[in-house]
């Protein structure tokens, strides 16, 4: 029934903008409180609306926010835009008009609205306070007047142009004077109408961002479907059913999909919920939507580390105890705001600090953000007691030339989160990882690199700590028994092998690579006295510095190894102590080049002239070639050379720059191919002793290397010169070969020093012969293992057969010879003697 009390005074509300005052006058206005109905039709003229809170808000922290989030949840989702919105300390109003469903739900709730802090507050409502005139403000509108200003620019966002950005739309200047909510279904229904029916400026629009507008319903945004976008931003919004966001997205496509801080990324079931939108967008939140499964972590959508879990650090040290019996996962959060040690250096540094004698401690969900490293652990309170107890929550860094160790204090949040569905299991994840490198065919576990494995990128195995090693060890003889001869362990930062037994368990190893670990004392591998080992190598540990001779470090290794056969991938039967180990590559993945692919082919095309020629295709229109000599004849030859001797080194000077004697001697610079070439084929043959020869790859990566060698070489039968070359060589094309991998390489610049050879260099120069090249080529080469692999990993790629059939082709009917197996699988095919199945 309408209510009957002493009339408000009459007011008039005038926004300044130019919009026409609302003149409010309550004595022919009907007033409703605490009513189920109505008289008659509400029309269009505007209603008044009086939130009686008295007072009971007026402490909260946003009264108005929490009075207007009970409205809009009371018209349930139905048009509403109050305007003129009026703070009172007993009661706040607000004007409405043309919004007869909104009214209908409030009149169906008693005129009660109910705050989320439990508060149950009346309203009451003026009817016809005032009449609708033309000119006055209004929302619809208005939202129409900023959406078209919107439409006329476009942004570049996230790397998308034509992206029209609704972010925090309620934020608007030009919406001060009402209230507009995107999280309203019938706001949100009007929003986009309004921009589908903008025909001239809709088909500009490449992406949308709708970010931080407390979103649970995106059914509006279903008259955008069936349109290839670029970006749709919905992070920051209130998306919690993953059901309803499939169902309302399913004619959605995007290339971009961003979901963060939304409480739907941080359900148990994320990021599987999202299967049936896999074909709509290829990114979400920055990652590939195949891999998201993959890179998921906690981290980014379940914990915020400012306020889950409890936090512990040394003020509070005491506190730990109570998470003894805890399985939740524990947060560790290292200061580091200049982001000054990548990943793999920070680890290096926090292992140090790690106990080998307590519970394997497995980083997971690495990533860096706020100025902080951060990662989570669980079960291994024992280990986390001895951080904080033991080393009172500080990392040391160790200072180059000084005694000081810096400390970087960090924290812990404890209980952060439990563990759910999905979660990773770091030793499911390492038997799982395992299994991807043995190789049956071959009987070889192969670790290299372990942590690099695709099934390790969100847990941190350090096989520094011999617990940790142990423990994969003991799995991979579980798994594997006698059936693993070959362990591959080479770069995984090992200190030793001592103490562990589980080695003794593989009792078919018998080649085991140890190479560019961290092993400095031959005592550090004592463990391998107990497993009968016919290869090992230990090539790249600090631990072969300590031998001058190769005769000292071999009979140092044999006596740990008595059995060995092969060390360093060198027959230890020839003799292998006549030569010293002399090569340094950066990276072993450089090896390539010092050998028949690059150096080996140049330096024997050099040495005679009707070759010569075809060095041309190393060198580029820019390339630069210098050549410097400074050999001196009377130093070698103190008796007076003949007049033949001084013009073959004339040869050598003719070409030569020395800036030292003239530093403007620029005209023997040598720029590009030709000109290279033409001083080339001017230089005397000679013959390089490939014994004495020293290389240096000093710069290695995927698009540029750094090749440097030094030697002796012989001009004549009577003239030995020393000789060094460095070649900067520099991608030149990609994608070449069969598989599409290989890239062709090209020298840029090149520098060819000339000198007198040392002492040393002339008594030991071309002790050795080398075998003619035709019988060299002629001699049997047994394949490892490596190239044997290799070959049926190129063969399947070629033919899509599967991995059993590439076998029976190339190893039995072929016998290794790729050519041959190539030919044999077009005779079959062309006989159609390989059923549908055989092929992936």
């Amino acid at each position: 029934m309408p209510a009957i009390r002493s009339l408000p005074q009459d007011r008039l509300v005038d926004f300044g903008d130019g919009h026409q005052p609302i003149l409010l006058q309550y004595r022919c206005a009907k007033r409703y409180y605490k009513c189920k109905n109505y008289d008659g039709s509400p029309g269009l003229n505007w209603i008044e609306f009086c939130v009686h809170h008295e007072g009971v808000l007026n402490f909260a922290a946003n009264p108005k926010q929490l009075i207007l989030n009970a409205v809009f949840d009371a018209v349930e989702g139905e048009q509403f835009f109050p305007v003129n919105y009026q703070c009172g300390s007993h009661v706040d109003s607000f004007l409405v008009r043309a919004c007869k469903p909104a009214l209908d739900k409030f009149f169906n709730r008693g005129l009660k609205i109910r705050v989320s802090t439990g508060v149950e507050l009346h309203l009451s409502v003026w009817f016809n306070v005032a009449d609708n005139q033309r000119n006055q403000i209004s929302p619809a509108f208005v939202i129409s007047q900023v959406i078209d200003r919107l439409l006329g620019r476009l942004e570049h966002y996230h790397g998308v142009h034509g992206v029209l950005n609704l972010s925090n739309f309620s934020a608007n200047p030009y919406f001060k004077h009402f209230e507009v909510r995107l999280s309203n279904p019938g706001t949100f229904h009007l929003v986009c109408s309004t921009i589908n029916n903008n025909d001239d400026r809709r088909r500009a629009i490449k992406g949308f961002c709708l970010a931080h507008n407390q979103l649970s319903d995106l059914g509006a945004l279903r008259i955008f479907g069936d349109i290839d976008y670029g970006l749709l931003d919905l992070s920051g919004n209130m998306l919690t059913s993953a059901k309803r966001l499939c169902s309302d997205l399913q004619r959605i496509r995007a290339k971009q999909l961003n979901l963060a801080n939304n409480p739907l990324t941080k359900s148990a079931k994320y990021p599987d919920c999202l299967k049936p939108l896999l074909g709509n967008f290829e990114i979400v939140d920055g990652v590939p939507f195949d891999k998201l499964y993959k890179m998921y972590t906690p981290l980014n959508y379940e914990i915020d580390v400012e306020c889950d879990g409890v936090r512990i650090d040394w003020s509070n040290k005491s506190r730990l105890a109570q998470f003894k019996d805890s399985k939740d996962w524990h947060a560790f959060l290292i200061p580091d705001p200049e982001h000054e040690f990548a990943k793999e250096e920070l680890f290096d540094y926090f292992f140090i600090l790690v106990s080998s004698e307590l519970s394997e401690f497995y980083p997971c969900y690495y990533k860096y953000d706020g100025g902080e490293h951060r990662f989570l652990v669980r079960d291994c309170y024992d280990q986390i007691e001895h951080l904080v107890v033991n080393c009172n929550l500080e990392m040391k860094i160790a200072q180059l030339n000084s005694n000081y160790q810096r400390s970087i204090a960090y924290y812990l949040r404890m209980n952060v989160s439990t563990l759910k569905q999905g979660h990773v299991e770091p030793k499911q994840c390492i038997e799982e990882a395992l299994q991807k490198r043995f190789n049956a065919i071959n009987r070889v576990l192969n670790l290299e690199q372990f942590q690099n494995t695709d099934v390790l990128e969100n847990v941190h195995v350090c096989l520094t700590s011999a617990r940790i090693l142990n423990s994969i060890l003991r799995m991979a003889s579980r798994k594997f028994l006698g059936n693993c001869v070959d362990l591959r362990l080479c770069n995984n930062k090992i200190l030793g092998l001592n103490n562990l037994r589980t080695l003794s368990l593989l009792n078919g190893l018998q080649a085991l690579d140890l190479g560019q670990n961290w092993i400095d004392d031959i005592t550090a591998i004592g463990a391998l006295s107990e497993v009968p080992l016919k290869s090992l190598r230990l090539h790249g540990n600090s631990l072969c510095r300590k031998y001058s001779l190769p005769s000292a470090y071999i009979r140092a290794v044999k006596e740990v190894c008595p059995g060995l056969q092969r060390l360093d991938d060198v027959d230890l039967s020839s003799r292998p102590g006549l030569t010293t180990q002399k090569d340094y590559l950066c990276d072993p993945a450089a090896y390539e080049l010092t050998g028949e692919l690059f150096l080996c082919q140049f330096l024997r095309e050099f040495e005679l002239s009707d070759q010569r020629i075809n060095l041309s295709r190393f060198y580029t229109d820019s390339s630069i070639f210098t050549l410097t000599c400074s050999y001196d004849i009377r130093r070698c030859h103190p008796v007076k050379p003949s007049n033949e001797l001084c013009k073959r080194i004339n040869k050598y000077n003719y070409f030569s720059r020395n800036l030292l004697k003239n530093s403007r001697d620029t005209c023997r610079v040598h720029v590009g191919g030709h000109d290279i070439m033409l001083v080339l084929m001017q230089l005397p043959e000679v013959t390089h002793d490939y014994v004495s020869l020293q290389t240096d790859v000093m710069h290695y990566d995927d698009q540029m290397a750094i090749i440097y060698v030094n030697g002796v070489l012989r001009d004549g039968s009577d003239l030995l010169l020393a000789f060094s070359r460095q070649f900067v060589l520099k991608v030149d094309a990609n994608g070449l070969g069969v598989g599409k991998r290989a890239r062709s390489m090209k020298i840029i610049n090149e520098r060819f020093n000339i000198m007198n050879p040392s002492p040393k260099q002339q008594r030991d120069a071309f002790k050795f012969v080398e075998l003619p090249m035709d019988q060299e080529l002629s001699m049997p080469v047994e394949e490892t293992v490596d190239v044997k692999e290799h070959k049926l990993y190129i063969f399947q790629e070629i033919t899509g057969l599967r991995p059993k059939w590439c076998t029976r082709i190339v190893q039995e009917e072929a016998n290794w010879d790729f050519q041959l197996a190539l030919e044999q699988f077009l005779r079959m095919e062309t006989a159609n003697e390989l059923p549908d199945d055989a092929f992936l």
